[in-house]
């Protein structure tokens, strides 16, 4: 498909986060998987929740509980300038994830101080108010500070990394996490960018997404592959925990034409081009 692409030619990538919210099920793990609206970004797609970063996003830094700036940027492998630790963008990426989960899904990663607690999302006023934020009327910090909430970021473990092949659009470069599903919160779609919901087994995502009853993208798809590799909740976030500390690499695909079908190559795969990873 042409050339080796250089770094002038790579258009660039929207940063994005996304959540993979966890739970124990009847018969093990279980994760939430939603279907994006037919109108959206992967519309029709069945994947995470999880979105663009926003500039709210640059404004609680402050209000993120249990990692601090320095932290965050270790974890995500992302260098700061000089002594400007913030600019670096690392609690960027845990607001976006906590908000678009918020947003799409209405389960909100967040306590209400002085408690340690995560809050409980039973007061209707608040899904009024989560639907303000997704239309932009209401600022994240405000709603953070009229509330007295911070945000349950060490609630997110971060486990991989995935840029869109060069030649994708639109083209994200999505960091995703994993949590624990608060048990007192259910998941309300948003209906907006989320028209459905399930809990369903990784085996069992696997299962329907060969029988085409779910629709799921590249990166989701290898997501769930490792997830399947788990039996247990337990054992899950023993994994996701530790994962960033053995370093977490970007992961971008390329398109690839065999046979007259569209492949994607990762790094790592015969006929990857040298220096595009």
């Amino acid at each position: 498909m042409g050339g080796p692409v250089t770094s002038e030619k790579i258009p660039p990538a929207t940063p994005s986060a996304s959540v993979i919210l966890a739970r124990e099920g009847p018969d093990g793990l279980e994760v939430l998987m939603v279907r994006r609206h037919p109108d959206t970004a992967f519309g029709s797609a069945d994947a995470f929740p999880g979105g663009r970063l926003s500039a709210d996003d640059r404004q609680v830094h402050g209000l993120c509980d249990g990692i601090d700036a320095a932290d965050a940027n270790r974890r995500l492998n992302l260098n700061a300038v000089g002594n400007a630790v913030a600019d670096a963008g690392g609690l960027d990426f845990y607001s976006a994830a906590i908000r678009e989960l918020f947003e799409e899904a209405g389960v909100l990663l967040a306590r209400c101080e002085p408690s340690r607690d995560i809050v409980t999302t039973d007061d209707e006023t608040l899904m009024v108010q989560r639907i303000e934020l997704a239309e932009g009327k209401l600022a994240w910090l405000q709603f953070l500070q009229q509330r007295s909430l911070v945000l349950a970021a060490d609630t997110l473990h971060y486990i991989s990394h995935w840029e869109a092949p060069v030649d994708f659009r639109p083209r994200f470069s999505t960091r995703f996490f994993v949590a624990v599903a608060p048990p007192d919160q259910q998941v309300r779609c948003d209906g907006r960018e989320i028209v459905d919901s399930r809990w369903v087994s990784p085996a069992r995502a696997l299962s329907m997404g060969r029988d085409a009853d779910l629709n799921l993208p590249f990166p989701t798809l290898k997501q769930v592959e490792t997830l399947a590799e788990f039996s247990s909740l337990a054992e899950l976030m023993r994994w996701a925990r530790e994962r960033w500390r053995r370093g977490i690499p970007k992961i971008r695909g390329v398109r690839v034409m065999e046979n007259g079908k569209l492949r994607t190559l990762l790094p790592g795969d015969a006929g990857y081009p040298e220096g595009e990873a």
